[in-house]
């Protein structure tokens, strides 16, 4: 059964609380808090009047810690200074001594200190045996103190300090003290990064699918999500994508359809033109049938790109680059490579040839010369193609990857292209796991292939929108 996510944050919090409960039981278990001192105080007057004298018995020291000082180590008063003060009277009356020979620190007691101090916590009865009840205890004659320190002057000036004897050692107090903050600290970061990521991963999941649609062809389709509320929008989610490829799925096998029954008209086209018996009219019918089938070639091209069938393998992508370069200079083609003579990466080698002949033959059309250099970026392969034309201004560069798109300027339809090899060549890149952008650094127009290099295709695709729109021609 999936709960709810206020549910679950319930669970986590109650659970939280009862394991922070049963780890300071088990503390307490393990090293357990002082003890308390009760004593009466007739009593505690006595042993203090006999510690004076030296002549306290063992049967009472043992209650006791009992140290000489040149100076009282705590002033007069504390916390329960009312108490201190009534009780430093009753000991100098009993020593037969002035109040200035005798000091008393009393400090109230707290369930709080008590489980933080090493001090042994006293708690002091008018008389023994006796009932006590809440509203006994706070009196003129008792009270229960979480510290309790008694000094008197002796001859010779010193001090006999007189202290409730301390049962626990200060190590381990303070290493419970520790635990208990470290150990509580560590189950609140358990329950506070397990319900994190509750919360984080759907997200971030939700948020890497957003992203790549769009980018893909294919819908990254969630699933596995555990909590209703993200399962729901997983479903929404899901069901847009799908409805979105359906959409584009359709346009695509429409426009390739279009385009691929184009060729016959155009065949039939550059026939007739041929009995055309005006020589300029006959040329100028040509160019205007073969613009129009290279537009046909670069619609299908792209169309066949998303189409990504061609399998990957291992690829020299330097001895690609250096081929695509001789080949350009045998056209004469001023085209130059620089970088390392292999350079193995996983790609598609018909795609992968097609982007950097499609930079290649932009940047001859638009600079007259063009440099290609290949180097590693760590677990990237970068590949800048550069020229000195008058490139893409910044505020197009977007617009510049859109199919069909034409820029003005330079890159116009005069000087040839469809809009579509940009497009095509980033398509090809993305699908490779890498990017594609300008730069201008260097007085170069430059067009920066990034690639992983160990380069893999995103996603599979299943449908062919050529062999779709054959099927329906």
């Amino acid at each position: 059964m999936k709960l709810k996510l206020s549910i679950r944050l319930a669970i986590a919090i109650v659970l939280a609380v009862t394991a922070s409960f049963l780890f300071d039981q088990v503390l307490r278990v393990l090293i357990p808090p002082s003890p308390v001192f009760v004593v009466q105080r007739s009593w505690l007057v006595d042993a203090v009047v006999q510690a004076r004298d030296g002549s306290l018995g063992t049967d009472r020291s043992r209650f006791f810690d009992i140290a000489s000082y040149p100076e009282p180590p705590f002033p007069q008063g504390g916390k329960a200074a009312q108490f201190a003060d009534d009780f430093r009277s009753s000991l100098a009356r009993a020593l037969r001594r002035s109040e200035a020979d005798v000091r008393v620190r009393a400090d109230t007691f707290s369930d709080v200190l008590w489980e933080r101090s090493p001090s042994t916590p006293t708690g002091i009865i008018p008389t023994m045996p006796t009932l006590l009840g809440r509203t006994d205890i706070p009196t003129r004659d008792g009270a229960v103190l979480g510290r309790l320190e008694i000094a008197v002057r002796q001859g010779g000036g010193h001090w006999l300090v007189i202290r409730p004897h301390q049962t626990r050692d200060t190590l381990s107090h303070y290493l419970r003290n520790a635990l208990e903050s470290a150990g509580n600290l560590l189950i609140l970061a358990v329950f506070s990064i397990w319900m994190a990521r509750s919360i984080a991963v759907p997200l971030g999941r939700l948020a890497s699918a957003a992203e790549r649609l769009g980018r893909e062809r294919e819908p990254t389709l969630i699933t596995g999500m555990r909590l209703p509320e993200f399962a729901a929008i997983a479903d929404t989610f899901n069901a847009m994508q799908l409805r979105l490829k359906r959409y584009v799925d359709e346009r695509v096998q429409m426009l390739a359809a279009i385009s691929h029954d184009l060729r016959t008209p155009l065949t039939r086209l550059r026939l007739l033109a041929e009995y055309v018996p005006d020589e300029e009219q006959r040329t100028q019918l040509k160019s205007n049938v073969t613009e129009m089938e290279t537009m046909v070639a670069d619609a299908l091209a792209f169309m066949r790109g998303e189409a990504r069938r061609e399998p990957m393998e291992a690829v020299d992508l330097a001895s690609l680059l250096i081929s695509l370069a001789d080949t350009c200079k045998d056209m004469g083609e001023d085209v130059a490579y620089e970088g390392p003579d292999h350079f193995d990466i996983r790609c598609r080698p018909g795609a992968m040839r097609r982007v950097f002949d499609n930079l290649v033959a932009n940047g001859c059309r638009y600079g007259g010369s063009v440099r290609i250099a290949l180097r590693g970026a760590g677990e990237r392969v970068v590949i800048d193609v550069s020229d000195p034309g008058p490139g893409i201004a910044p505020e197009d560069a977007e617009r510049a990857f859109a199919p069909f798109e034409r820029l003005d300027s330079s890159r116009s339809r005069e000087t040839g292209g469809t809009g579509l090899g940009l497009s095509i060549s980033r398509d090809i890149v993305r699908d490779h796991g890498g990017e594609i952008a300008f730069d201008r650094a260097g007085g170069r127009f430059t067009v920066r292939v990034a690639l992983p290099a160990g380069a893999r295709p995103i996603a599979a695709v299943h449908d062919d929108p050529i062999s779709s729109a054959k099927a329906l021609s």
